[in-house]
């Protein structure tokens, strides 16, 4: 079950903040007992019902905890089910993360990071030679960036979430949870190569890009997509951090492109080398910024060129530097920025006055509906003074509202109606869902499941061969969201295409020698057409009229609203392709080893192109052109006017696969075990990637990204720029299904009887 605000957790721990992340929610919770606050992570709701979620969530659980304690990492206290629901309490920082600094300062000042760089290489070397368990020394983190280091309200650093970590050592398998690792620009070139190897030197490498970033304000790889990008991290060298802050010591630039060597050899070969090199320049860089116009807090020591009203971390009033002893490193982590702290418990007339300004400011950003600012600047006035009672009354309310805005907020969804998509069968859908993704669901519904699914309204529908109950196959209706089945009919012959949604109340199908028209709501029987042989395609609709062929060769068109054949062709040999229809034309192949154009009004054949083998692929249409695979080892490239050739592209295996297109990129798989990805207007190869076995998917193309499965039985998520595996998953059979992308989330087929759901980890 999923909390609100002021909730309880076993009528104990009531839940003051929430934050949903990709996989999991995070509550910051009151012990009713202690008064003490702890954050408290959990799976979400929706995934509740994965088995694997949950036994990952488990063991981060477990690794966590044996970290054991030590004052640079966030401590794990204790993991408990309840209700058969498990939570994990941490530690709760009161402070801000190294991300939020950034955000807001663009770069940090150097000594201060370095300061802060000390204390989190000290944490790391401890997660790095831990003892976890009997035999298993060392946790890698996987995932070090700003966002994960913590600073807490007396200047601590903290290292936390170790929701990928892998305990050194043991073998992890990007496929182990179905998720890609980290996040792009922070990790190392090994990552990207062969995610299972991380090791020490790989958390070192993310650590120098978290250095490069808040020295510079740049990153160290760039580019404008993820291929372009994982392209840098690959190849290019770093732009030297004294070109773009020349103030900056020789000797401190040295150790940050030391971290971000390509080669895991050359890095340094510990965090406590690390720290011993950043110790050693501390006085070079002390020395380099001396003259910088600082502000000092007095409280936690933080320091800072940015003009804050009062700090970022502790909320205590910053002075110009002249006003205050700066405190040292060694001051900070003996304390005396504790006893700084005790000493400012009794509020200041300059504190309440700063937090009645704060409160009044908060009162108009609520007012004019910014709920965001208005509770941040509420948090700072409660900080500066805890008994504003006021401040406080209207802290509670800005942050109920804003937590229910959140869970009303609609996300931009699109249907999927039938196979790939569109009826152009382009194999694009504007919805945009980025790996790395999480699996929601997973639902057996036969023996093996080759349809590709339909989603519309919240519902996805797909087909099945179904070896029980009587029945060959199987239709199902299943909740999008949870998976759960709406209905479920039985059918004398196994369904292995896409259904089509017509205006959400109408679901067409092929099954045997007919074609079904069911109520999408029910699945009750409307009517059914006779057709001279099996129906292997799945429907086109345009409009009032469905278009679909069988296993005889007839093409036929329906007028949906009168439940007539407007029209049927005949071509003679059995068609499996299923049709696309774009301005009054329709698309189709054939195993006469022919890719026709047909006029959609009349049926009437306006040209023919011969390949050298079976056509047993969907045109994609785009941009004037259509695209077709064939049996003989070619996708070609046709003028869809006149049906002229444009170029060709030999594969070294049959293609099953429809092409998918976006922009300037046709996307297609091959049985000869790659996917490749061919220019649009040239014919000209851009990438081909290796998967594990043939591919007779067809592709999904969604954000950038390119979704298509496998007989290796993995679906993959591939960069469409550069072909680079974002992400791979898994399933228990060959995928030959054709992704749906919709409603924020990847659904897909599996030889294995089931279909799966996957949404994106955020």
């Amino acid at each position: 079950m999923e909390l609100q605000l002021r909730d309880k957790i076993d009528d104990q721990y009531t839940v003051l903040e929430k934050y949903r992340g990709g996989m999991s929610v995070v509550y910051i919770v009151l012990d009713d007992f202690s008064h003490k606050r702890f954050a408290v992570k959990t799976v979400k709701e929706e995934m509740l019902e994965d088995r694997t979620a949950v036994d990952r969530f488990a063991q981060e659980a477990r690794t966590w905890m044996n970290l054991g304690r030590h004052e640079h990492i966030v401590e794990a206290i204790i993991y408990r089910e309840i209700k058969g629901q498990p939570f994990l309490f941490l530690e709760y920082v009161d402070g801000v993360s190294l991300s939020n600094l950034i955000d807001t300062e663009d770069t940090i000042y150097p000594p201060q990071l370095l300061h802060y760089a000390l204390q989190a290489c000290e944490g790391m070397e401890y997660v790095h030679s831990a003892e976890v368990g009997p035999g298993d020394s060392g946790v890698i983190h996987r995932d070090l960036k700003p966002a994960n280091i913590m600073i807490d309200r007396r200047g601590q650093v903290k290292i936390t979430d170790f929701g990928l970590a892998k305990v050194y050592g043991v073998s992890t398998r990007l496929t182990d949870a179905g998720i890609g690792l980290g996040t792009y620009v922070y990790m190392p070139p090994e990552q990207f190569l062969d995610a299972a190897s991380a090791d020490r030197a790989s958390d070192i490498y993310s650590f120098g890009v978290v250095l490069y970033r808040a020295l510079t304000g740049e990153y160290p790889a760039r580019g404008d997509s993820v291929g372009k990008l994982v392209h840098a991290i690959l190849e290019d060298t770093p732009v030297p951090p004294r070109e773009l802050c020349p103030e900056m010591p020789v000797a401190l630039e040295s150790i940050v492109l030391d971290c971000l060597a390509k080669k895991r050899v050359d890095r340094p070969s510990s965090f406590a080398c690390l720290h011993e090199a950043l110790a050693e320049v501390v006085g070079d860089v002390e020395a380099a910024y001396a003259t910088d116009d600082l502000l000092i807090c007095r409280a936690c020591g933080y320091r800072t060129t940015w003009k804050y009203t009062s700090c970022p971390i502790c909320a205590a009033a910053m002075v110009p530097g002249w006003m205050a002893d700066e405190p040292s490193p060694a001051d900070v982590a003996a304390g005396g920025v504790v006893e700084r702290v005790e000493a400012t418990a009794e509020r200041t007339p300059e504190q309440v006055e700063q937090a009645e300004d704060l409160h009044r400011r908060a009162v108009a950003l609520h007012q004019e509906g910014e709920l965001r600012q208005a509770l941040d600047l509420l948090r700072q006035a409660t900080d500066l003074n805890p008994n504003y009672d006021e401040a406080r009354a209207l802290l509670d309310e800005v942050a109920l509202e804003l937590a229910r805005s959140r869970a009303n907020r609609r996300q931009a969804a699109y249907n999927w109606p039938m196979l790939r998509g569109n009826i152009t069968r382009s194999g694009y859908t504007p919805e945009v869902v980025i790996p790395p993704l999480v699996r929601r669901w997973q639902v057996e519904i036969g023996s093996w499941v080759l349809s590709s699914p339909s989603v519309a309204n919240g519902v996805v529908y797909v087909g099945a061969r179904n070896e029980r109950d009587g029945h060959v196959g199987r239709l199902v209706a299943l909740s999008a969201r949870r998976g759960e089945i709406i209905w479920q009919i039985g059918t004398n012959y196994e369904i292995n295409t896409g259904p089509a949604v017509v205006r959400g109340q109408r679901l067409y199908v092929g099954s045997h020698r007919q074609l079904l028209c069911l109520n999408a709501t029910s699945g009750e029987r409307v009517w059914g057409l006779p057709t001279d042989d099996l129906v292997e395609t799945s429907p086109g609709v345009v409009g009032s009229m469905l278009y679909f062929a069988d296993a005889a060769g007839t093409v036929y068109a329906l007028a949906l609203d009168q439940q007539r054949v407007a029209w049927r062709t005949p071509t003679g040999m059995p068609i499996f392709s299923s049709p696309s229809v774009w301005e009054g034309a329709l698309y189709i192949g054939s195993t006469d080893y022919m890719a026709r154009r047909l006029d959609a009004r009349t049926g009437e054949i306006e040209w023919e192109f011969p390949t050298g083998g079976e056509v047993l692929t969907t045109p994609a249409y785009a941009g004037g052109a259509v695209f077709v695979g064939s049996c003989d080892h070619r996708l070609y490239c046709l003028d869809a006017a006149t049906g002229a050739k444009r170029w060709e592209f030999q594969t070294g295996g049959e293609i099953h696969s429809s092409p998918a297109v976006a922009g300037n990129t046709v996307v297609f798989g091959s049985r000869d075990g790659r996917v490749y990805a061919v220019d649009v207007s040239s014919g000209k190869r851009r990438w081909h990637f290796d998967a594990g076995d043939w591919v007779n998917s067809s592709p999904a193309i969604s954000g950038g990204v390119v979704y298509c499965g496998s007989h290796d039985r993995r679906l993959y998520a591939l960069e469409i720029d550069s072909g680079v595996c974002l992400w791979e998953f898994e399933t228990g059979g060959e995928v030959a299904s054709s992704p749906a992308v919709s409603q924020q989330s990847v659904y897909v087929g599996s030889n294995d009887g089931s279909v799966y759901c996957f949404r994106a980890r955020q």
